[in-house]
């Protein structure tokens, strides 16, 4: 079967909580790029999410996104590596739309096989655990909706950390109080702090038991990372400036991180992002599910990494559920596990049909 048809959709996001503060900005809405591929009356879907740190606009996101599926017009699906080589190159500033290309033109070609992409890529659907990020807000704000979180049954949340140590260390104290001592923790800086403020905070932070510490310090500074690294007690984690394999050949020269987080629009794909956390494993540093930020679409792509390939600790698989996605089922979390869908490619089950005007 050949890909017969394309089309791309903009889209926009509402957040459900429009004071949401996440990696030191607001987001009261998130613009994207909605990808299809059709053959015959099958059609697979792709989403990637606007990023400022990856595309200039949303505009230029859309116009990548266009470039690399009208590349894939005509393309055989049982020619994997075919479609993958159509794809074009790996570049910062494509990689959110080939991400979203190479999501659609999977869930086309295991949805015309009628089995899961999992499946097709060799691997087995899975139940993974949740971790659900709580934004910046005041400590007892924080411990609130921490407090609700693990009475709807999640076990894992991640805390944001801002810079300035007294208040970092009062919300995560808090939350810590709320969620009660079985609750995993995890704090993510995103590079507020030099070495010597992240050791700070790490030290100030053994008392609330965290699971791990991520990107406390500048992605640039590999040698600063593994500083804090020598002497902390939590897991030091690598997220920002992973783009590529160079990047993470980089950190793992510098033995900088105990792991690394994982994200299909930064890495270019659900494969990219499946190597490098071979690569990771094989230098004993583990591979963590970073945000799936955005709808169903990214979030299902995303778990789908747990059955290809070693993934540690809990997955950043529920940011779905702040955004007003109606045209997708949101998938099942059950008592804090996503349960992998049982309909073939992604699984994602649309609302109402896709109705962005084709081409080819």
């Amino acid at each position: 079967m050949k890909i017969e048809a394309w089309s791309a959709a903009a889209v926009r996001h509402s957040n459900l909580d429009p004071h949401w503060h996440y990696a030191g900005r607001d987001v009261p809405e998130l613009p994207g790029l909605r990808l299809a591929f059709r053959s015959g009356q099958v059609v697979g879907e792709g989403y990637a999410p606007f990023l400022p740190h990856l595309d200039a606009t949303p505009e230029a996101l859309q116009s990548a996104g266009r470039s690399i599926a009208g590349a894939l017009l005509g393309a055989d699906l049982a020619d994997l590596d075919g479609c993958l080589e159509r794809l074009g190159p790996f570049a910062r500033t494509r990689n959110a739309a080939r991400s979203a290309a190479e999501m659609a033109m999977l869930d086309l070609a295991a949805r015309s096989a009628d089995i899961s992409v999992a499946q097709l890529l060799g691997g087995t659907p899975r139940p993974l655990e949740v971790l659900r990020i709580i934004p910046v807000k005041p400590p007892d704000r924080m411990a609130e909706i921490a407090g609700s979180l693990v009475a709807k049954g999640y076990r894992a949340l991640k805390l944001k950390a801002t810079g300035k140590l007294e208040e970092d260390v009062a919300r995560i104290a808090a939350v810590r109080a709320a969620a009660g001592p079985d609750v995993t923790l995890t704090v993510d800086a995103n590079q507020a702090y030099d070495a010597d403020g992240a050791s700070r905070l790490e030290t100030a932070l053994r008392p609330y038991a965290i699971w791990s510490l991520e990107q406390p310090v500048s992605a640039r500074d590999r040698s600063a990372l593994a500083r804090v690294r020598k002497t902390s007690k939590a897991r030091i984690e690598a997220d920002e400036g992973l783009f590529d394999r160079e990047d993470l050949e980089t950190l793992l020269a510098a033995v900088g991180a105990d792991g690394i987080s994982l994200k299909l629009a930064r890495s270019g794909g659900l494969l990219a992002s499946r190597d490098m956390a071979l690569r990771a494993a094989g230098q004993n540093v583990y591979a963590r599910l970073g945000t799936a930020f955005g709808g169903p679409l990214v979030t299902l792509a995303t778990a789908t990494l747990a059955g290809l390939c070693p993934v540690t600790g809990p997955a950043e698989c529920a940011e779905f559920t702040h955004f007003d996605d109606q045209e997708h089922v949101w998938p099942l979390i059950r008592d804090g596990f996503l349960i992998a869908p049982e309909g073939s490619g992604f699984g994602q089950e649309r609302v109402v049909p896709w109705t962005a005007p084709w081409n080819g």
